[in-house]
């Protein structure tokens, strides 16, 4: 029984259960409220009923019985105001009753059953108010129905008593009147306080609306939805802020996963796309080898010599896409001051060692330079300027120098590796920093490079939060253009 009660329970709504809720603490401070009211008017009703009897048989005490009828018609006693329905009585020792007045405005003379009042029941009630039921025995408390409030006291001129009694209808039917209106009134404000506060519950509890909403576009896929910000400390606005700090966190978590999953996919086709022609000529030649087709030193020897370039050529590709792999995953840089001209020529040493292109040092001018100094990372900035200047010595005609220049333009450091080789097409300029892209693609593999160089400066560069564009030379030839903050 207990656990359906608690499934039910359960399944209301929480509007419905803080409407409730609120509508029974209402309900029972009305209840207490009206209960105490009811109790005080019943109080001072009967308080005031109570000094008009006692008053009325303190005045009564000391008269003769045959002659109050007369005086109180006559008004000849000093009386308090009593209602149109009071009742007094004369008793004998032994409760006879000697005579008895009554309101003439009652139509039918009610009396109260008075058999039982002796002068030692009077003297036992020591003058106080009290009630009797319809038979006139004495109750505790208040009589609800039909019955009399009464004063008894002993009389002054004879042996025997006197009462003076009110009944208790007039009392009663004004507090069932008050009882009436009063639960009419609690039932009407029930009504309204439960639809005041149906009304202001719903209109508190429609932010979870939008949080259902929102869960529901986020569950389908849509992380980008976001709770409405709203202003101020409330709960509200508390949980609206924390829901979307969380959601954030998620769309980059999975903003991070997904680009994960896609350098890891274009690593792979990468990999798998540029390995195949190597890797497809190593192959040939140890077939053409199994087959017997190398007898001669001569054919051995070059087949060795292209399996050994073609295994450098793959590592030197594998090198560079471990550098791209790295790079994109935006790791933390160290910036230390760093010499770019030294580190300039230095590279430009290599370069013209291995390829007999020499390269020249100056400032945007032409002017020649000793020191520019930046801010980056210095292994990382040696790596462009060696892939720039390697990719410009490439293109480069015999005889023709390549120049790398340094200078100062605003808040920008810019460095300019310039040849005198055919250029680039405007139209092509964006896409040599693609990964694989190569420019003339007419040329083969063994003169050309992998197609990464451009990308890996591209990347460096924008880890530094530079740009790189491609440029033409004055007088024919490509310039790349980096620009450092």
């Amino acid at each position: 029984m207990n656990t359906k009660i608690a499934e039910g329970w359960v399944r209301i709504s929480l509007r419905s259960k803080l409407t409730a809720f609120s509508v029974a603490i209402i309900g029972v401070l009305l209840l207490v409220s009206s209960a105490g009211t009811l109790s005080v008017v019943k109080t001072y009703l009967q308080q005031n009923t109570d000094s008009i009897l006692t008053s009325t048989a303190g005045t009564l005490a000391d008269e003769n019985p045959t002659q109050v009828a007369l005086k109180i018609t006559a008004r000849q006693l000093d009386l308090p105001r009593l209602p149109s329905d009071y009742f007094i009585s004369f008793l004998a020792a032994d409760g006879t009753e000697l005579i008895y007045i009554v309101s003439s405005a009652q139509t039918k003379a009610t009396k109260p059953n008075l058999t039982r009042f002796t002068l030692d029941a009077v003297l036992h009630t020591r003058g106080l108010p009290f009630e009797v039921d319809s038979k006139g025995v004495p109750v505790a408390g208040l009589v609800n129905g039909k019955g009399w409030r009464m004063v008894a006291v002993p009389t002054t001129n004879y042996s025997g008593s006197l009462v003076v009694a009110l009944p208790t209808d007039a009392n009663n039917a004004l507090l069932d009147q008050y009882r009436a209106i009063g639960a009419s009134f609690g039932f009407l404000l029930l009504v309204i306080s439960a639809l005041s506060i149906w009304v202001t519950i719903t209109s508190a509890l429609r932010p979870l609306k939008e949080v259902e909403r929102t869960a529901a576009a986020v569950s389908a896929g849509d992380i980008t939805q976001r709770l409405p910000d709203r202003p101020g400390k409330t709960e509200v606005a508390r949980i609206n802020t924390a829901l979307n700090s969380m959601l954030d966190s998620l769309e980059l978590a999975f903003g991070q996963r997904g680009k994960a999953l896609e350098q890891m996919r274009r690593f792979v086709s990468d990999a798998s796309h540029e390995l195949r022609t190597p890797l497809a000529s190593v192959r040939g030649y140890a077939e053409l080898y199994r087959m017997g087709a190398l007898n001669k030193k001569q054919d051995l020897s070059e087949a060795m010599e292209r399996i050994e370039a073609e295994a450098i050529r793959m590592t030197e590709l594998v090198e560079n896409l471990l550098v791209l792999a790295r790079l994109d995953e935006k790791a933390e840089i160290s910036k230390t001051k760093t010499n770019l001209v030294a580190m300039a020529a230095e590279a430009g040493k290599d370069i013209s060692l291995n390829t007999g292109v020499k390269v020249s040092i100056t400032d945007l001018a032409g002017e020649p330079i000793k020191a520019f100094e930046v801010m980056a990372d210095a292994g990382a900035i040696r790596q462009v300027l060696i892939n720039l200047l390697t990719n410009a010595a490439r293109f480069s005609p015999s005889g023709k120098p390549v120049a790398v220049a340094f200078g100062f333009e605003g808040k920008k450091s810019i460095i300019e590796v310039r040849d005198q080789g055919p250029g680039i097409p405007e139209n092509l300029r964006e896409k040599v920093f693609e990964r694989f892209y190569r420019a003339d693609n007419s040329r083969n593999r063994e003169t050309g490079g992998s197609g990464l160089g451009l990308s890996i400066v591209k990347a460096i560069v924008e880890r530094h939060g530079g740009t790189i564009v491609a440029l033409e030379t004055p007088g024919g030839g490509a310039t790349v253009r980096v620009e450092l903050p």
